[in-house]
């Protein structure tokens, strides 16, 4: 499980709840929510899910939502905001993790500024921003990442 959304899990939410991952992939994240008590729906491509266009959800709304390496592949990414925003709680909280425009190894174009405008345009309030560098250890990478990372609630 991605170790920044597992602190910000515990850092928020005293008791497990529900959460929607944008962008589940492999499932690690929503696999480890549930280890923890969460109840978690994933959606990706191969879930039939295309996020290029606004999703809701049928089991919503979600108390997180969240997104890891997602949002810089996306080509609209304003129906991507929506669709966190739209499958939210009152109160909740969308969490998301990109590439930060600095980042020498991403095609990535955020900035905490692009991302609040994004953010903020479609509602959201109480925005954090975080950037930080991580070491990418996979099998044939090697090098730094610098991350934006951004929580925001409905």
């Amino acid at each position: 499980m991605n170790k920044r959304l597992k602190m910000f899990v515990l850092d928020n939410y005293s008791i497990p709840k529900r959460a929607l991952d944008l962008g589940a992939g492999e499932l690690v994240d929503v696999n480890g929510l549930k280890k923890m008590g969460w109840e978690v729906e994933g959606v990706d491509l191969k879930m039939g899910v295309n996020l290029e266009k606004f999703y809701l959800s049928k089991k919503r709304p979600f108390d997180l939502v969240y997104s890891n390496f997602v949002i810089h592949k996306i080509k609209n990414q304003t129906e991507f905001v929506k669709t966190a925003f739209e499958n939210l709680k009152k109160d909740g909280w969308f969490f998301i993790q990109t590439f930060d425009l600095s980042d020498l190894n991403s095609s990535s174009k955020f900035t905490g500024d692009l991302l609040s405008k994004l953010l903020h345009k479609e509602g959201f309030r109480n925005i954090v921003f975080r950037v930080f560098d991580v070491f990418d250890d996979e099998e044939g990478h090697n090098h730094w990442h610098r991350v934006l990372e951004a929580s925001a609630q409905k």
